[in-house]
């Protein structure tokens, strides 16, 4: 039931969303005259470019963090089995 309430919600936030989102337009089309209309276009490729660049931002960081701690576990790894080594040949 909550899942069912959880997606319902979340339906209907977007299509109010995506409503919005195409009505916008076809209103600034009737109040803004051309030269304004280029200025919001412009703003709006601003505005996804720099979406875009943070996006890809946040995956390069992720990458980077994935990246670190590959070489830790790596690292830890090697550790454990010099000093089980160690251990072995002492005992030895």
């Amino acid at each position: 039931m909550k899942n069912f309430v959880k997606g319902l919600v979340i339906s209907v936030l977007s299509l109010a969303v995506g409503y919005v989102a195409i009505s916008l337009p076809f209103r600034l089309f009737d109040t803004l005259d051309s030269a304004m209309m280029q200025k919001v276009f412009i703003g709006e490729l601003v505005i996804y470019l720099a979406i875009g660049l943070l996006f890809l931002a946040l995956q390069q960081k992720k990458k980077e963090q994935q990246a670190k701690m590959q070489q830790r576990h790596s690292e830890r790894r090697k550790k454990i089995a010099r000093v089980q080594t160690e251990w072995y040949d002492l005992a030895a």
